[in-house]
């Protein structure tokens, strides 16, 4: 009893002046003082992180969450990506819990790590101020990198029974959390507190459009909170199940989200959750069910009123459907028409310097002197091509584009040898996987195959995008535990045997 006491009373002598020391803090914000507070924080929540690293790393790799109060405010996923990287290993070390093996997605990765690193340390370093570097860009550097790391995190650990839908929803759901910046900057300046969390970036075209510095404030967060939970209802209920007429709102949910969609202002999402529909179609084993005509006439009913009105329809809708053979506004189709001709002129002068960043990339190392007397340039009306900034800070808007220029021959070799390995992987784990699992897999699947069309064809960056191509193929492996392949024989695979060790005899 008196021990309990002294612990208490020992509790409230730490407790007490450590919150009378972050209010201090908190009653002055800036960059320091953020910081501190979340140093503090951090090693107070320690001992949860360990328990629970490989959980919040899943939980988190989607989200749009970031820590405002550390230089260059990094993601949340790419904290828990080298925080649970860094406990793997200790774990492994002392011989706890073992990395899931898989071989034919690690030589790829080693391959790529090597094309990074070669590039950037022929190039002077990653370009990190913070260590003595004399260019920016090394955020690029670290995204990439923190992907990679991401992966083997993912990997290296398991999803029990128990968990595996609720993580697998998790995974999916996260991705919702992009929308809370449009929901903030809605709400007025009284919640722009929250913005330490959440990016206001993607409210930046919505505040445009109110301030009238643009046509049209698009919502950038509802575009990914929209494929987030239309890849959420595919996982937890199927297309069959969401075309289950016996309970109506199931097909309302599919119909909402669809008609959600059109309302983001981007054609590159409309596109997205089409291909990703398509392909679980596909993997379902629907197109030879009477489901198919099904859906081929809901289309059609669904597009007749777009091909009608669709001059009379939101701007953001028309805005959406912009590049359908539709009669939208003049303006709202200039001004898509104009985003595009600006990328198509971007993409020509690009293409021309391919040859000369063909066996040695170019790197991420950006001049910011160079960088601010364009942008300067610009302003003055010095410098007409609104592309030269973007092109300069690496920004190509392009998928192919974003790997060859950076890294060369031997990047885009890397690349595609990862893409490669990475659809082998979800491909076996939907095919031989538990049969419990198999409508997860395959939206995985779908998801990742949708993604890579979007990233070649539609719109894509390998430094902002290839921890999406890995996240998914390393929350595949944790959730089956290793790549699943052929049993030599019928049955079960004890608890004991690894997923990676059953294989073709």
């Amino acid at each position: 009893m008196m021990l309990n006491r002294y612990r208490a009373f020992a509790a409230y002598l730490l407790a007490i002046p450590l919150a009378l020391f972050l209010g201090i803090l908190a009653a002055s914000p800036n960059e320091l003082t953020l910081t501190l507070i979340g140093m503090l924080l951090f090693f107070l929540a320690l001992p949860f992180f360990i328990g629970w690293h490989h959980t919040l790393l899943i939980v988190f790799w989607n989200s749009a969450f970031t820590a405002v109060f550390l230089p260059g405010q990094p993601a949340f996923w790419l904290l828990f990506a080298v925080l649970s990287f860094g406990l793997a290993v200790l774990n492994h070390i002392v011989g706890r819990r073992p990395f899931l093996s898989v071989p034919d997605m690690t030589r790829p990765l080693l391959f790529m790590l090597v094309v990074i690193v070669g590039t950037a340390w022929y190039h002077g370093g990653i370009g990190v101020r913070a260590l003595g570097g004399a260019a920016n860009g090394g955020k690029y550097y670290i995204l990439v990198l923190g992907g990679i790391v991401g992966y083997f995190a993912l990997t290296a650990g398991q999803i029990s029974n128990s968990k595996r839908q609720r993580m697998a929803g998790l995974f999916f759901l996260s991705g919702t959390s992009y929308l809370l910046s449009n929901i903030v900057f809605a709400l007025g300046p009284a919640f722009y507190i929250l913005y330490y969390l959440i990016p206001s970036v993607y409210a930046g075209d919505q505040a445009a459009g109110e301030a009238g510095l643009a046509t049209l404030g698009r919502l950038q967060g509802l575009a990914p909170a929209c494929l987030a939970t239309f890849c959420f209802l595919l996982m937890k209920y199927g297309i069959r199940g969401l075309f289950d007429w016996t309970k109506p709102w199931k097909p309302a949910f599919l119909l909402i989200i669809f008609g959600v969609t059109f309302f983001c202002g981007f054609r590159s999402m409309l596109a997205t959750i089409f291909l990703v529909f398509a392909f679980q179609f596909c993997f379902e084993g629907l197109v030879r069910t009477r489901l198919f005509p099904v859906t081929i006439g809901l289309a059609i009913c669904g597009f007749i009123p777009i091909l009608l009105f669709a001059n009379k329809m939101p701007p953001l809708v028309q805005r959406t459907i912009s590049f359908l053979p539709v009669n939208v506004d003049s303006s709202i189709q200039a001004d898509a028409m104009g985003t595009s001709e600006w990328r198509f002129q971007m993409w020509a002068v690009l293409w021309k310097e391919v040859p000369k960043y063909l066996v040695i990339g170019k790197g991420y190392g950006i001049d910011p002197t160079e960088l601010d007397s364009v942008f300067t340039a610009q302003r003055m009306g010095i410098l007409p091509n609104t592309f030269e900034g973007s092109m300069l800070a690496g920004d190509y808007h392009s998928g192919p584009l974003s790997v060859i220029i950076p890294f060369g021959i031997m990047g885009a070799v890397a690349f595609l040898w990862v893409l490669f390995a990475g659809f082998r992987v979800l491909y076996l784990n939907y095919r031989h996987g538990d049969e419990q699992l198999r409508r997860i897999n395959s939206v995985l699947l779908s998801y990742y195959l949708a993604y890579a069309v979007s990233f070649f064809f539609i719109f894509g960056a390998f430094n902002s995008e290839l921890y999406v191509f890995l996240g998914v193929v390393g929350f595949s492996v944790c959730l089956n535990r290793g790549v699943m392949r052929k049993a030599a024989v019928e049955g079960v695979r004890s608890p004991e045997q690894p997923a990676y060790a059953i294989e073709l005899r």
